[in-house]
């Protein structure tokens, strides 16, 4: 599974364009797609995470109508090295959910590596945060009643298939910490459909909805939040980016004659600034030169140290930027990555290059790109980058 297969899917770029944050569409899947999503969790995978993984509420939890008291379903263990933990007994968990409980398992991105390699390659093409919860349901109950989320999700069926209710909007792009709140949910169902496995659907933010089981069978499904990117989050990293002027530093003044002159200073730097072109694409640049990299551990290369011409290497972020910069030492290309910026020798801009746009490659490929750089002197430059956390060995060819 690779986040091409889904971006193909909800139709390139032209979902984030015009379709995310702005309507719910459902993606049906095509002939032969239906176990499109196979590969990423099955039900196997799902009870190992269930029996080996540490999963206190409300990371786990049982919702039927409301969260479901882990008393009814957990018993304490206790540890003498590691905290207690309450966990889950299997026939009294699954008795829950027999009797039209939902299992949520939230950000399971970070517990399974077939969903986390997908979700990074997608926070690359959206430039933005993705959370993945899993949620299994077996019964016609809904979980959760007729809800709205603060944030966009993508959803994948992955496995039988499941009855959605949209009821729309009433109220245009929420925020988490909002100035007003609907409180009444509304009554009028402005689509109806089940997803089977494969397809694909896009709820935004704000749009009311309902979910259940209902069809008969087991259902099995991936959804995606995707951190929310609004005005509010541009005009901070505004602020910032001006910190740089002398009347932004300063303090506001307390006298009344100036107000009016420091006031149209500061009005003056804020105009120019949004005047420019390429301040929003600065902002998203900016935001993926500092967005923090999924956890990577590259043992035990990155102790010994020892790279071969064999070793498979790429670089921890998905999200990074090369540029090409001319100093008074010498052309530079500049690779910024995890909120760093690591300037090198233009003669290995190339294999750079090669790695922010290709992922995995061995060291040898890297190598053949920039034949006038010696094999020792790429070697050290690649365990440089280890060492500070930018590179990740993936293993020997």
């Amino acid at each position: 599974m690779t986040a091409d297969l889904i971006s193909g899917r909800l139709g390139g770029d032209q979902f984030p364009a015009r379709v995310l944050g702005r309507e719910h569409r459902r993606y049906p899947a095509g002939e032969g797609e239906r176990e499109a999503f196979a590969d990423l969790l099955n039900w196997s995978d799902l009870n190992t995470l269930l029996a080996h993984q540490r999963l206190d509420s409300p990371r786990m939890r049982l919702a039927a109508g409301g969260v479901v008291d882990a008393g009814a379903y957990t018993r304490l263990r206790q540890y003498r090295r590691m905290p207690n933990w309450n966990q889950p007994v299997p026939h009294l968990f699954q008795q829950q959910l027999k009797e039209g409980a939902t299992l949520v398992l939230d950000a399971i991105d970070e517990m399974h590596p077939p969903i986390g390699r997908l979700i990074s390659e997608l926070e690359a093409w959206l430039r933005t945060g993705i959370q993945v919860n899993a949620y299994a349901s077996w019964t016609s109950r809904e979980g959760f009643g007729v809800h709205w989320d603060d944030h966009d999700v993508i959803v994948l069926q992955v496995s039988g298939r499941k009855r959605w209710r949209i009821y729309g909007n009433t109220r245009l792009a929420p925020l988490h910490e909002d100035v007003e709140f609907a409180e009444e949910e509304p009554t009028e169902i402005i689509d109806e459909f089940v997803m089977a496995p494969g397809d694909v659907l896009h709820v935004p933010r704000g749009c009311w909805h309902a979910v259940a089981a209902s069809e008969g069978e087991p259902s099995l499904h991936l959804t995606c939040g995707l951190v929310t990117t609004t005005g509010v989050n541009f005009l901070r990293w505004l602020v910032n980016d001006l910190v740089g002027h002398d009347e932004v530093r300063a303090d506001v003044p307390r006298a009344a004659a100036e107000h009016a002159l420091w006031a149209r200073r500061i009005s003056k730097l804020v105009s120019d600034r949004l005047r420019s072109p390429e301040v929003v694409e600065e902002y998203w640049r900016s935001q993926d030169e500092t967005s923090a990299a999924r956890p990577v551990f590259s043992l035990p290369v990155a102790v010994t140290g020892d790279l071969t011409l064999s070793s498979v290497v790429r670089f921890a972020s998905l999200r990074g930027t090369v540029t090409s910069e001319r100093t008074q030492a010498g052309d530079e290309v500049v690779y910024a990555a995890q909120g760093r910026r690591w300037r090198l020798s233009a003669k290995v801009a190339p294999a750079i290059a090669h790695l922010n746009r290709n992922g995995p490659t061995s060291v040898k490929e890297l190598h053949e790109l920039v034949p006038d750089v010696s094999e020792k002197a790429l070697l050290g430059l690649l365990r440089r980058l280890m060492d500070d956390g930018a590179l990740a060995w993936e293993g020997t060819v």
